[in-house]
């Protein structure tokens, strides 16, 4: 298993139990993964290890992995932002990708020349926007405002 699934395992049992490894594992090799929804023999809808339903406390954790694993990839390119512009650009990376954030080539001009207004205005002149609610609003707010 891969240090994050065992950081993830961890984190929800709050013990280091062998015998609770033990189960995971086969778990995970008698359910198999599959990263999307499909519908298992019974036309159950499922999805990554057998699971057909996920607590708010197990997504959270799987968010912060994924925020964290964000966070280090766009790093050297947000670093010398405030952290609150950081935030909307770790934001916007969770809901577009990583590719997808770079794809705003005009708001990254705007952000390297200092220029937040104008990336906030290129934020809000896109497809992004109007697929995201007020998302958009209040990230742009955030980017303009620092």
């Amino acid at each position: 298993m891969s240090q994050t699934v065992n950081k993830a395992i961890e984190i929800l049992r709050g013990t280091n139990n062998t015998f609770m490894d033990q189960v995971v594992e086969s778990i995970v090799d008698d359910e198999g993964f599959k990263p999307k929804p499909y519908q298992d023999t019974e036309k159950v809808w499922t999805f990554g290890h057998g699971l057909t339903w996920i607590s708010r406390e197990e997504s959270e954790v799987v968010v912060r992995m994924r925020l964290a694993a964000i966070q280090k990839e766009i790093a050297e390119r947000i670093k010398q932002l405030s952290p609150a512009r950081q935030l909307v650009l770790v934001n916007m990376a969770y809901n577009l990708g990583v590719e997808g954030l770079y794809g705003f080539t005009d708001m990254w001009a705007a952000i390297e020349a200092g220029n937040f207004d104008l990336a906030a205005a290129e934020m809000l002149d896109s497809l992004w926007a109007e697929q995201v609610g007020d998302r958009d609003l209040d990230l742009a707010k955030i980017m303009r405002e620092g």
